[in-house]
């Protein structure tokens, strides 16, 4: 049984994978691993925001500045990019796992060509990754100020 505030996470996760079936693909354990390993990805971008401990449940970092005050541990507004870098390592895994199995062949009576559903898988992890970039886009380094570095260097020789 898991214990772990990222519970809460795996039916939007099932949702955004498509994973709502009866009998579902993927285990709730391995969809709360998957999750643990999207906050740790996570984690850079967001400046330690949250730490993942060892049992699996995500603590607030006290050095960070949150917008609200917890419970909720997971703040509301990062609960989607969780959910998409979730998705994000579970298609990227799939994509990379069948990626041996995309084939076609025909003959004169029939064809066959799973080429147009690895089409559709590689679309929909571009999907979640152009949704991600628009909600936490990457970090840019400062703008150099040259005037000021190109002054250094002609006063030091």
């Amino acid at each position: 049984m898991l214990k772990s505030n990222l519970e809460n996470l795996i039916l939007p996760l099932r949702v955004q994978i498509g994973d709502t079936d009866a009998e579902p693909s993927f285990s709730d354990e391995y969809l709360h691993m998957i999750l643990r390993e999207s906050v740790s990805a996570l984690m850079n971008r967001w400046n330690d925001r949250y730490y993942v401990t060892n049992d699996g449940v995500v603590l607030r970092n006290p050095n960070y500045d949150f917008d609200w005050s917890s419970p909720p541990e997971i703040q509301h507004k990062d609960r989607r990019p969780i959910v998409l870098q979730a998705s994000i390592l579970i298609k990227n895994g799939a994509k990379f796992s069948e990626s041996g199995n995309v084939s076609r062949w025909r003959d004169e009576e029939i064809s066959y060509s799973n080429i147009e559903s690895a089409r559709q898988r590689s679309s929909t992890l571009e999907d979640d990754i152009r949704e991600l970039e628009s909600i936490l886009p990457s970090k840019k380094l400062a703008k150099p100020l040259y005037g000021r570095l190109m002054g250094w260097r002609e006063n030091y020789y």
